[in-house]
């Protein structure tokens, strides 16, 4: 069995975090209206949040990369 291969995101595209959070809000908008049933909004919010959560950890590990590679001597 071969070894796992270590996959890293290198490069973040950022207009990704755009395309979910409006068929999110689409949803939870639906839901306030009662066009969609009660419960859709309470997807709608725990998909907001695991949006949300993903967008600041990418923030943090990205603004980390970047201090940690200016901090690293140049040859």
């Amino acid at each position: 069995m071969a070894a796992p291969r270590h996959i890293m995101i290198t490069r973040v595209n950022w207009w990704w975090y755009l395309a979910p959070i409006i068929p999110i809000l689409a949803v939870g908008y639906a839901a306030l209206m009662n066009w969609l049933p009660s419960w859709a909004l309470l997807v709608a919010v725990f998909a907001f949040f695991m949006w949300l959560f993903s967008l600041v950890f990418t923030l943090f590990t990205t603004v980390m990369r970047r201090i940690r590679r200016q901090k690293e001597p140049r040859p």
